[in-house]
């Protein structure tokens, strides 16, 4: 009895019932071709467009010296097997400023002048140093504040949707703000030049969004100009010839 008053009861009402159906259908629906829309509907269509733009980034890299030992490393290693120096990976930050000009329809290029903070350390692994004593491993940081001006030419593929990948390639002078070395004493000091250059390349991808343009990028740094500076009285110093920087950035641009 109770399944037949139900179902008289949705009998009697099944002109409100259809309707009601047919609503939620037809919400369902127009809410789907509206998110589809959405996905579809292009962000800030034309704005690769302008012949100048602005913006910003954050970097966090990768980043270390490349050494190339001194012949008197070579003639110490060759009498001791442990007798080693090495680079170790490191993590720095920079930040900086965003000027885009635009050449053609899929080049660009890029001054992003920004400042940069590395602490890049080598590893001597028994080292003897006259006067200080000798210890398995001592780990020697040289801390660099530099002002950098990378000038970068941009190469972007075809807009799909709201995503454009592209690659950079260009150049990065650096200039040290500080005294380039690592604060130790006489005996061990390490110091680098004040003036660096660079060979920057990357791949990044143009997200836009309703406001702004978001792109993560990864870029490889090689420096081209030796930093070693010689000390005679650094005898860390004497078993290194030349040290070059080398970088593996992420880096986040809001434009």
């Amino acid at each position: 009895m109770a399944f037949t008053h139900i179902w008289n009861k949705l009998h009697l009402h099944r002109q409100k019932v259809a309707f009601s159906s047919l609503l939620a259908l037809f919400l369902l629906i127009g809410g789907a071709a509206e998110a589809q829309q959405k996905v579809k509907a292009l962000n800030k269509p034309g704005y690769d467009d302008r012949p100048v733009h602005y913006g910003f980034y954050l970097a966090v890299p990768l980043t270390k010296y490349n050494v190339v030992h001194s012949p008197d490393y070579a003639s110490q290693a060759s009498r001791d097997e442990n007798f080693a120096i090495n680079s170790k990976n490191e993590i720095g930050f920079y930040t900086g400023l965003v000027l885009n000009v635009r050449l053609a329809e899929y080049l660009d290029a890029r001054f992003v002048p920004g400042v940069g903070f590395y602490g890049r350390t080598l590893e001597f692994k028994n080292v003897a140093v006259q006067g200080v004593e000798t210890e398995e491993v001592m780990l020697e940081t040289v801390s660099n504040t530099m002002v950098e001006l990378p000038v970068l030419l941009k190469y972007k593929s075809k807009r799909r949707s709201n995503y454009r990948p592209y690659i950079v390639a260009g150049v990065k002078p650096g200039i040290d703000l500080g005294k380039g070395n690592n604060g130790a004493k006489t005996e061990t000091m390490l110091e680098v030049e004040q003036f660096d250059l660079a060979l920057e390349y990357g791949i990044g991808i143009d997200i836009f969004y309703p406001y702004f343009k978001f792109a993560p990028e990864l870029r490889f740094s090689h420096g081209l100009l030796n930093q070693h500076k010689p000390l005679a009285t650094s005898q860390y110093s004497g078993y290194i010839e030349k040290l070059t920087h080398h970088n593996v950035s992420l880096i986040f641009f809001f434009e």
